[in-house]
């Protein structure tokens, strides 16, 4: 990558516009991608991997929409510690979307990590299932919860998410990945009802995690009586 433009480098001038991303041509890009992948693995050669950058990288010039959706989308990858690792990136990622910095230099180190050739046809699929679901069904509405005025709540409730897909807890980062999808994609398409969907679906996970914990105390406490 040396010579090349970090794609982390972000501007408000050069930010990628979301007809660009939710447009049939980009997704079938995607699409081919995954299926040349696919089929270098059904013949027995060697696939290639991908990287945080590399997958940045096909969309062109990324915005803050667009790596939340990616970083969200790594973390539901059946790779040991990527949900660790990419929270991480999460939360750096609210720190600076909240002070309004487009510019994302200090999330360079997380560039280079790969992910094997089946992580990476998954993640095209996905992406491209993703952009095709927004193109077809999301819209700008309920544009007031865009406000700067919540920012502060919403960057809050990603670190929540965050914060919950670091822990160590088997399937536990299933619905806060998920819901920051959501909410990558309704910052995307500046549809409101996303952000909103969003948030029940982590208050859904966050309850079923809170009560899984208190089931299993009550498991603890009877079987070990303190």
């Amino acid at each position: 990558m040396r010579g090349r433009r970090s794609v982390l480098a972000l501007s408000d001038r050069a930010s990628l516009q979301p007809e660009r991303v939710l447009s049939p041509s980009f997704i079938g890009r995607l699409v081919r991608q995954a299926r040349l992948r696919r089929l270098a693995l059904e013949r027995g050669e060697q696939a290639q991997g991908l990287s945080l950058g590399d997958l940045l990288h096909l969309h062109g010039q990324a915005n803050m929409p667009v790596l939340l959706i990616v970083l969200a989308l790594i973390t539901t990858l059946p790779v040991a510690g990527a949900g660790m690792v990419f929270s991480l990136g999460i939360m750096a990622w609210a720190w600076r979307w909240f002070r309004r910095q487009e510019s994302l230099s200090g999330l360079g180190r997380f560039e280079g990590l790969q992910m094997s050739p089946r992580a990476a046809i998954r993640s095209l699929r996905w992406l491209a299932w993703i952009y095709l679901f927004a193109m077809r069904s999301l819209r700008p509405r309920w544009v007031w919860l865009h406000s700067m005025r919540l920012r502060w709540f919403w960057s809050v409730w990603v670190v929540l998410m965050a914060l919950i897909i670091f822990l160590p807890i088997p399937l536990g980062n299933l619905f806060p990945a998920v819901s920051l999808l959501m909410f990558g994609l309704g910052l995307l398409t500046r549809d409101g009802l996303m952000l909103v969907l969003s948030l029940l679906l982590g208050l859904a996970g966050l309850s079923a995690l809170v009560a899984a914990a208190g089931w299993l105390w009550r498991v603890v406490a009877s079987t070990w009586p303190f």
